[in-house]
């Protein structure tokens, strides 16, 4: 078992970050701020190669349509954070 990079364990986190940042933003903001958070979430697991997470999250019935459309760049939000 090889031991991940330093480089993929710091993308990992801020993978987990910006999700966690989006579950609470989704708490009292509207969507475009949780979806975008949720889209740097998905594009951070990306760069770290954890692909199961990416699918995880473009896949929900709610959002995963919003943050599929924001990774391809299809989007009509002002609000663009990652």
């Amino acid at each position: 078992m090889t031991r991940p990079s330093l480089a993929l364990l710091v993308d990992r986190m801020e993978a987990w970050a910006l999700l966690v940042l989006g579950l609470a933003a989704g708490v009292v903001a509207p969507h475009p701020v949780t979806t975008a958070l949720w889209t740097a979430a998905a594009r951070a697991f990306d760069q770290a190669g954890d692909d199961d997470m990416v699918g995880r999250l473009t896949s929900g019935a709610k959002f995963g349509g919003r943050i599929r459309a924001s990774l391809r760049g299809d989007t009509l939000s002002h609000l663009r954070f990652a």
